[in-house]
């Protein structure tokens, strides 16, 4: 998946459920129409795009469909359309390959074929959900605003804020309540899952508060996978991917030298000797992370993973090799935790 952001939750599950009619009237077209007989895709997730203008994309490479976590909460015919958009290209690709792609005209009658409503542009889509941004956002400053102790700015804002609510009561009003919802993301992917890189998703969990799990036989292999929020599982993704770097680095100058490095020996040696850097920094807040972890490993298998997996832990049989494991403490004993981290901050 591109280490892509996906969300799991409440309002999700609903969305999938809705999506299910329009999925099998896609599926029954596509047969008829075009005698397609094959799955014109094989998921759909609702993600985390790192461009925010985008709403929707066909992954040729993964042959999965991405929707914007930002679609749910509009009205269920945009996000259908936009569904509707995304199965065009995946039948422009089933039907003509990549070399067909793009919104050609025959693309544009994909689109009518499978019921895009007519003058349907992801662009305006875009827009007015911008729109609807800024309004809410102008609908908070205001309500901040009829607070002050100035009379005067206080009823000129209160009023501006009953105008701006009869006028959006429809977009003000309901807006969703706290809802339960988890991002995951994919921070290592293999055919198997090597001992260090899931020791490395271990010390990264400890870091940031993510729950991480090693998941077996996924379509592309196993992964290391991290449940969170939104703000953890970015750190998270952040964090793993600079450690791992460094650790590369570092293991490939030792290998240059002449020095036998075994990766497994060596993030083994390093990781205990960084998490204890954890611990000596703040022992409120390593008690908070762990309090946040539990949380996120209990919604992750109350909203992800009931009666996918079989839980257990992990123990690595690799023969241990002392060079390596010495090498991999003073590397650990280096490593800036917090310069890892990067600009990333840590909510509790």
């Amino acid at each position: 998946m591109d280490q892509t952001i996906r969300v799991s939750g409440e309002k999700e599950t609903e969305i999938r459920v809705k999506l299910k009619e329009v999925e099998e009237d896609l599926k029954k077209t596509a047969l008829l129409k075009w005698n397609i007989k094959a799955p014109l895709y094989d998921r759909i997730f609702f993600v985390v795009f790192r461009e925010k203008d985008r709403l929707g994309e066909f992954n040729t490479r993964e042959h999965v469909i991405l929707l914007s976590e930002d679609l749910i909460y509009q009205d269920f015919s945009v996000l259908k359309n936009v569904f509707l958009h995304e199965a065009a290209h995946a039948i422009d690709y089933t039907l003509n390959g990549l070399r067909e792609a793009g919104h050609t005209p025959r693309f544009r009658e994909y689109c009518a074929a499978i019921g895009v409503e007519e003058g349907f542009e992801k662009a305006k889509i875009k827009r007015k959900m911008d729109d609807e941004i800024k309004i809410k956002e102008r609908m908070a400053k205001l309500m901040a605003m009829s607070s002050s102790p100035f009379e005067n700015e206080a009823m000129v804002a209160l009023s501006k804020a009953r105008k701006l609510l009869l006028e959006n009561s429809k977009l003000i009003n309901t807006e969703d309540k706290k809802e339960d919802k988890i991002y995951e993301v994919d921070l290592y992917e293999g055919g198997r899952i090597p001992s260090y890189a899931l020791r490395l998703g271990s010390f990264v969990g400890k870091a940031t508060g993510v729950y991480i799990l090693k998941v077996l036989g996924e379509a592309n292999g196993s992964v290391v996978r991290a449940y969170g929020s939104l703000e953890e599982v970015e750190a998270a993704l952040y964090l793993y991917g600079n450690l791992f770097s460094s650790l590369d680095g570092e293991i490939a100058r030792l290998r240059n030298q002449g020095y036998k490095i075994t990766k497994d020996s060596f993030v083994a040696g390093a990781c205990p000797e960084m998490e204890k850097k954890l611990e000596h920094a703040d022992a409120q807040s390593d008690n908070a992370l762990i309090s946040i972890q539990q949380e996120n490993r209990d919604k992750a298998r109350r909203l992800c993973l009931t009666g996918k997996y079989v839980f257990t832990k992990s123990h690595s049989r690799s023969r241990c090799d002392m060079n390596s494991l010495s090498m991999g403490k003073e590397f650990g004993k280096g490593v800036n935790i917090s310069s890892s981290m990067g600009k990333k901050e840590l909510k509790s």
